[in-house]
């Protein structure tokens, strides 16, 4: 910025709320920020301007949201903030809304106007200018059919891993989902700039990639050059320096056996798949409107069990959804018991106004989703803490991401004598599924982003506990 115009650094103060894509955002934000000559400073610290990138999925989330932009008008009133920035999935969603409930708040920003973070907080704190005047009405702006790129990110993650974006919204319209009204159709980002970024993120530091889109498994569908998520990972096994390569956020109708090929023989490729079925039942498939049903869904985990070595499986599951029964309820545990997931989250069916499925009568209550909810993860539990125990006594690959100081050593009660690192295998994806904490010799050779066998010694809850082989 032009020293004479802002005499003193203008403070920015960043909180990033949801999942994995809005974290890209959030670090493609940041990178503009600072590229923009913005100081970054932690969110609790005084700040020219605070800027919170939202999440608007379902209830608890825009409830996160809320309570995080009351926190930040309240900090604003008493002079810590100077302005109070809305990003993100809620600011799209909940425009008109959000300018009513807090009329404090300085400016939003849509998700089409993301890569202009830095030129719309210099128009907030350039001097002498007239407050911002806040719009009466919200205007949403029209998504472009060319998703951006997200290259020179300021990145949240450790070093040694990063989130890679394929794809930009969904055109699938299940009938419980609000996402193709919050980020539009779907856009397959071009082959070249996947793999210019991905080059990008390993070149600084990242060895472990993971790719994310609100359906991974179409990728390419709207591209010319007959483009496919198998084509991009063959392309990407190529890539110098990475090390693992991991897929989110397929759809099960659209895993295709190229895919399973090039999964099953891309080295780099890990043997993973994080499939979200959201339930089995043919009949509350049907009202999800997710366009498969069981039979088809067992031949493609039968393929996949059959054609990966040692795969896991990652699934998400939706209970409580608008009448569903007991006896079908019943089905899904039933089947959760058959498939042994290696790993399985569950979410309670939350009623979306502007959704197909908030139309049915035949809602459940609260109390009846929080309890098939809790009788899910109980059977989960067991068969996550089996799986976990068949790999004590074991020596796996581990990729290493960082070093474990004395403070987590003692929280996690590990032996304060020894070395300890925070590590996954192949079958652990960052930030959702469990982690390992391996004990190592040698502390100063082990580097972060280094793959190392380990022996497992023990689990503790959902963790692994293990050696480090010399």
């Amino acid at each position: 910025m032009n020293s004479k115009n802002h005499p003193l650094p203008v403070r920015v103060s960043f909180i990033s709320l949801g999942c994995a894509k809005n974290l890209v955002d959030s670090e493609k934000m940041l990178g503009l920020l600072a590229e923009g000559g913005f100081v970054l400073v932690n969110s609790d610290e005084p700040a020219e301007v605070k800027i919170i990138n939202t999440c608007g999925f379902i209830a608890d989330a825009r409830q996160e949201a809320l309570e995080n932009i009351a926190q930040a008008i309240e900090e604003k009133l008493a002079g810590k903030i100077g302005h109070v920035v809305v990003a993100g999935c809620l600011a799209q969603f909940w425009g008109q809304k959000l300018l009513e409930q807090f009329p404090d708040i300085s400016d939003l920003i849509q998700l089409a106007q993301r890569d202009r973070i830095a030129e719309i907080t210099r128009r907030l704190v350039a001097p002498n200018s007239p407050p911002a005047p806040i719009p009466l009405r919200f205007r949403p702006e029209k998504f472009s059919h060319i998703i951006s790129d997200d290259k020179a990110r300021l990145r949240l993650t450790e070093p040694c891993w990063s989130y890679l974006r394929i794809s930009e919204g969904c055109d699938r319209q299940c009938s419980f989902c609000t996402i193709p009204l919050i980020r539009g159709p779907y856009r397959s980002k071009p082959l070249p700039e996947i793999i210019n970024e991905a080059r990008e993120l390993v070149n600084d530091g990242a060895v472990e990639l993971n790719l994310i889109g609100q359906e991974t498994s179409i990728y390419g569908k709207d591209l010319h050059n007959n483009e496919s998520l198998a084509s991009l990972v063959r392309q990407l096994n190529q890539i110098d320096g990475l090390k693992w390569l991991r897929i989110l956020y397929t759809h099960p109708a659209s895993i295709t056996d190229e895919l399973i090929e090039a999964l099953a023989n891309c080295e780099k490729a890990v043997p993973y798949l994080d499939i979200p079925l959201q339930h089995i039942n043919d009949r509350i498939l049907k009202l999800m409107h997710r366009r498969i049903n069981r039979r088809k869904t067992e031949i493609i985990l039968k393929k996949l069990r059959q054609s990966i070595d040692n795969i896991a499986i990652r699934t998400t599951m939706l209970v409580g959804f608008p009448s569903e029964t007991e006896a079908e309820f019943a089905e899904l545990l039933d089947f959760i018991h058959q498939q042994r997931f290696e790993a399985l989250g569950c979410f309670t069916y939350s009623r979306e106004a502007e959704t197909l499925a908030a139309k049915i009568r035949d809602q459940i209550s609260e109390k009846l989703k929080l309890s098939r909810h809790e009788r899910l993860m109980l059977a989960q539990r067991e068969i996550a803490f089996a799986h976990a125990d068949s790999l004590v006594g074991t020596t796996i690959e581990t990729l290493i991401i960082r070093p474990i100081g004395d403070a987590e050593i003692n929280q996690l009660k590990l032996d304060l004598k020894k070395s300890w690192f925070l590590a996954r295998h192949s079958g652990q994806a960052p930030e959702m599924d469990s982690e390992c904490y391996l004990a190592g010799d040698n502390a100063d050779k082990i580097e972060s982003g280094e793959i190392k066998f380990a022996l497992i010694t023990a689990r503790v809850q959902y963790d692994l506990i293990g050696k480090i082989n010399p």
